[in-house]
């Protein structure tokens, strides 16, 4: 990914951070609509990149269109063989379901995580995945 893009999606998660913080719901709104725009502009471009799908699947509030977002994040991943993305997503994943109580399906999905986490160099996100696994 290029430093603009990866930038700019920093720069407006981090607007959406601070409008939560301080529980400005318009400005967090303004700044959430942002993401959407850019995620719409680049799809299917040069510039499309699961970075930014799972950063407004982790900001989306309604859980089955945030579900339906990291779908998209994961084809992005797999199209650009991005395993440590597809992990990070299907992690993702997992603690959605969780917060939905479908343990089940959180379960499958960090299987999925954990075994495309398996050939990635990040100890970090293994470790984590591992410890969810673990919790469930």
């Amino acid at each position: 990914m290029k430093a603009p893009l990866y930038n700019e999606i920093l720069d407006i998660c981090q607007l959406i951070a601070n409008a939560s913080t301080k529980g400005d719901e318009d400005a967090r709104s303004d700044a959430c609509k942002s993401l959407q725009k850019l995620c719409a502009t680049n799809q299917g471009s040069p510039k499309d990149h699961p970075l930014q799908w799972e950063a407004l699947a982790d900001f989306t509030e309604e859980g089955d269109l945030a579900m339906d977002i990291y779908e998209i994040a994961l084809v992005s991943a797999e199209k650009l063989k991005l395993p440590t993305f597809t992990a990070s997503i299907y992690l993702a994943m997992a603690q959605r379901q969780q917060e939905f109580e479908e343990t089940e399906k959180a379960v499958e999905f960090a299987k999925k995580a954990d075994a495309a986490g398996e050939n990635i160099d990040n100890e970090e996100l293994k470790q984590e995945i591992k410890a969810f696994l673990t919790n469930l």
